[in-house]
């Protein structure tokens, strides 16, 4: 037995010689070798020893080995004799042998070099080292040859090449330059290249204000879209150290709000409820928080902005005016990282890191508030007298599943609440989930899947012991939507996809707190809604300067069950409203009216030159649902109704021209466009209607046209110690409501300015980059005052003092409104390798102390009172952190 047992140690300690001697540092060169060609000894060396050495045959093939005197290691051989080239081991099986006019600035840095196995394509991802996410956009190259490539969506790329050792070139903006050695090896099945590229570390020069290629203003096909990156948005001055990606947007041409501090947007002359907000494909309702004082969005969590103020590609409907897209980025894949902020009213923390290194990611990031302080010191008593606050947690998950699949899960949540005076609470909540599955086919097919939830409901309690009541509405949400991509050659890409979304809205209702109370309770029935598309876009380069995009849309929807609805006299009018003769009972799932309608979409780009372009479009979209507002600006009692009988969708058909120029190497954009919108079936109500809880609200709503038009222009300066732009937009928003009867008929019939309506929009953003770790921002912005209705005479009748007679419908403005910001930001040393990375930023909101009108109102007697929400400079000071 223990002849064998020796036996067996003597076997294994053999093997481990054996398998100790499988490393190119044992590989010995000796006298007799002198002679022998050197490629086909390299050859006979990885044959015999199963190690892998990479090299460029045609190079060296006319090399021998001479010189060898005495036993030596290949290794130091091949360093010492191939004095014109870099011989790098990767590891123990691996070798390199490179010119050095290919590995310049590389040279033995063995992050650098990749085999791949022998194909005829070099193909792979570029990852953002930052966020992980993929990369569009960014210049692929390989050194000495001509032409290149851009990645696509997904971040991907593929050029052709020979079987040699190569050097492939990554460039992007605001990103360095990355290099990689790539080799090619039979004994290797990896035929993927992926490259990570990181943001540089000090910038003194730019300010990335698109994720795009620096002429992409000029080159895209698509007209009226506004893209921002997180850095950009940034570098803008803040409200009390808040960045918020919405307002950031409305400092570009043709996107406007209505209201100090508010969230809503109006973009073109459209409503707010005419914008669809979509955050990694779920659906927000309301993206303010504190009535509009901060954004909805996290921005640590955020990784771009992008708006269509047309209609945009034909994967997106739902909505008139515009399409809001928030992607969030991924968490880091490598490596645990912790980045947060702590500000005056609010403060953020965020998490992320892997669950499976180089395989699965997690971002866990939530917001704060404190800020009760804020409302003592505006100047309204009763805000004064209020008190605030909110929060919202945002969780995203990112799982490669192989190189093919990648699945990311998103959830959102947020509440704020309101006390007004130490009376009634105003609670408004979002609860969204969203799951999305990429998926590619080939190196031309892709696909698309997401599946989304969205819960928003807002609640009202008044705890008075005897008018207290309990009001709520809300809107849910399920949505599915499936996207293709072909590309069947560089000048031909196809996109075609379904989508469908099931809705649940309540208007509202309304509960008593004791059976004494002297309010009435009041339930509005809920509505049903399936909203369904199909549609395909092609993108399709005719000739070098020629370029389309066209696509087509079929939307459809249906109102359904279960409901009931009222039936109306229209000629027997009681007070302002229809008498109602009837009812109709429906059934759950039952058909109560049926929508549909085709969506064109049409761009044309033209290329004038290699640095201008012009480009022309015409968008038609859909919008089945109506939002119900008596105030301009988004507040928790606005509520959503949808198409139904006595509702028709409404139809927006808008026409854009536009011209786009370049100077100096990109450096600067200037471009100017025109559109013009015509609004079928905009909604608004009759004089004196009532519209909380009112069982007959269609009755006491109406239909009619509206139309916006106006033109944009814009001065972009992207790179430089002093870079910004300037924004300015002339635009008119007017609506006509021309019916048989009086009752339903505003101004005559004529057309009269929309209460969003503002002629004239200009922003200034202008940053001095100081040095690599300060910057100094402003923001002026100016625009007309918005419309209103105010009295004009008044006289006595009887018992009544004071009769007041009104103007025309929005026949008067509002103060123009004008502002400046300022802010300063201070970054840490930036060191390259450091863990940590602090700043500080200084703000003054509102410089110098202007009282801007927020409302106009008038007593019974005529004598007006100006509103100002925030009348004074607000200054703050926060602090960012990552680590």
């Amino acid at each position: 037995m223990l002849r064998y047992s020796l036996l067996f140690i003597i076997c294994l300690f053999s093997n481990a010689i054996i398998i100790n001697a499988q490393s190119l540092r044992n590989v010995i060169i000796n006298e007799e070798d002198n002679g022998k060609v050197l490629s086909r000894y390299l050859h006979s060396v990885e044959k015999d020893y199963d190690v892998n050495i990479v090299f460029n045959e045609i190079k060296i093939e006319a090399l021998t080995i001479n010189g060898v005197e005495k036993a030596t290691r290949l290794l130091d051989y091949l360093g010492d004799y191939l004095i014109q080239y870099d011989v790098v081991k990767l590891n123990e099986n691996l070798l390199f042998i490179v010119e050095k006019d290919i590995s310049k600035n590389i040279g033995t840095n063995k992050s650098n070099y990749v085999v791949l196995g022998t194909t005829t394509n070099i193909s792979g991802t570029v990852i953002d080292g930052s966020t992980d996410d993929p990369i569009t956009g960014a210049q692929v190259t390989i050194t000495g040859q001509s032409g290149g490539t851009l990645t696509d969506l997904n971040g991907r790329f593929s050029l052709k090449s020979t079987p040699r050792i190569l050097r492939v070139e990554v460039n992007f903006i605001g990103y360095e330059e990355t290099s990689i050695i790539v080799g090619f090896s039979d004994k290797v099945t990896t035929k993927e290249l992926s490259t990570t590229i990181f943001p540089e570390s000090q910038q003194l020069e730019s300010v990335v204000i698109s994720a795009e290629r620096p002429d992409v203003n000029v080159k895209s096909q698509i007209t009226g879209v506004e893209k921002m990156g997180i850095e950009t948005i940034k570098t803008l001055p803040t409200f009390l150290g808040e960045v918020d990606p919405i307002r950031s947007l409305t400092t570009l041409p043709g996107v406007s709000v209505v209201g100090e501090l508010s969230s809503g947007f109006n973009v073109r002359g459209g409503e707010t409820g005419q914008n669809l907000i979509l955050q990694d494909g779920a659906t927000i309702y309301n993206p303010s928080h504190m009535f509009g004082f901060f954004s909805a969005f996290n921005p640590d969590m955020v990784h771009d902005v992008v708006l269509y103020k047309g209609g945009g590609p034909a994967k997106y409907g739902s909505r008139v005016s515009s399409i809001l897209d928030v992607k969030l980025r991924n968490g880091d894949a490598g490596r645990f990282k912790l980045s947060g902020g702590v500000g005056l009213v609010s403060s953020r923390l965020t998490l992320e890191g892997p669950i499976a290194k180089g395989k699965t990611s997690y971002l866990v990031g939530g917001r704060v508030s404190y800020s009760n302080w804020l409302l003592k010191a505006t100047d309204n008593i009763q805000l004064q007298n209020s008190r605030t606050n909110f929060h919202d947690v945002t969780a995203k998950i990112f799982h490669t599943i192989n190189e093919n699949n990648y699945l990311s899960l998103t959830f959102y949540e947020s509440s704020d609440e309101f006390q007004l005076a130490s009376d009634s609470t105003f609670n408004w909540q979002t609860i969204n989930t969203s799951l999305q599955w990429d998926h590619t086919f080939s190196k031309s097919l892709s696909s698309s899947l997401t599946l989304a939830n969205s819960n928003y409901e807002s609640t009202v309690h008044n705890p008075d012991l005897i008018d207290g009541f309990d009001y709520s509405n809300s809107i849910k949400n399920g949505r599915m939507k499936y996207n293709m991509a072909f590309s069947k050659s560089e000048n031909l890409t196809v996109e075609t996809g379904v989508m469908a979304e099931y809705m649940l809205i309540d208007p509202g209702t309304l509960k008593v707190l004791n059976d004494d109370s002297n309010v009435l309770p009041a339930d509005m029935n809920d509505q049903r809604g399936l909203e369904s598309a199909v549609y395909a876009q092609a993108d399709y380069v005719i000739s070098p300067d020629l370029s389309l995009t066209a696509g087509l849309r079929l939307s459809m929807f249906h109102r359904l069950g279960e409901d009931n609805i009222n039936e109306y006299n229209f000629n027997d009018i009681e007070g302002r409203y229809p008498v109602v003769v009837g009812t109709r009972d429906y059934s759950s799932g039952e058909v109560i009216s049926s929508f549909s309608g085709l969506e064109p979409r049409l761009s044309l780009r033209y290329l004038l030159s290699e640095t201008a372009s012009l480009k022309g479009s015409y968008f038609r979209s859909y919008q089945y649902l109506h939002l119900i507002s008596n105030t301009t600006a988004t507040t928790p009692q606005d509520y959503w109704i949808s198409s139904g009988p006595y509702l028709k969708p409404s139809m927006g058909d808008q026409f854009s021209l536009g011209l786009f120029k370049n100077l100096k190497n990109d450096v600067y954009e200037i471009s100017a466009e025109g559109f013009y919108k015509k609004i079928s079936n905009a909604v608004d109500y009759i004089e004196g209607a009532d519209i909380t809880l009112n069982p007959s609200l269609e009755a006491g709503l109406i239909q009619g046209e509206g139309k916006a038009y106006g033109l944009e222009f814009l001065l972009k300066k992207n790179q430089g110690k002093f870079n910004g732009w300037l924004s300015y937009t002339y635009s008119r928003s007017l609506r006509k409501f021309d019916t048989d009867s009086d009752r339903t008929t505003i101004n005559n019939g004529d057309y009269y300015p929309a209460a969003y309506d503002q002629p004239h929009n200009l922003s200034l953003i202008f940053n001095w980059v100081i040095s690599h770790r300060s910057t100094l921002s402003t923001n002026f912005s100016y625009s007309t005052g918005r419309p209103i209705t105010i009295p004009i005479s008044k006289f006595s009748y009887g018992p009544y003092l004071s009769v007041l007679n009104y103007s025309n419908r929005n026949e008067y403005r509002i103060p123009d409104y004008h502002r400046l910001d300022v802010s300063l930001t201070i970054k840490g040393d930036v060191k390259k390798n450091s863990r940590y990375r602090g700043e500080w930023v200084f703000s003054v909101y509102n410089l110098y102390g202007r009282k801007n009108a927020y409302s106009i109102s008038f007593d019974s007697y005529g004598k007006a009172s100006k509103l100002s929400i925030l009348g004074s400079a607000f200054p703050s000071i926060s602090y960012n952190f990552s680590f």
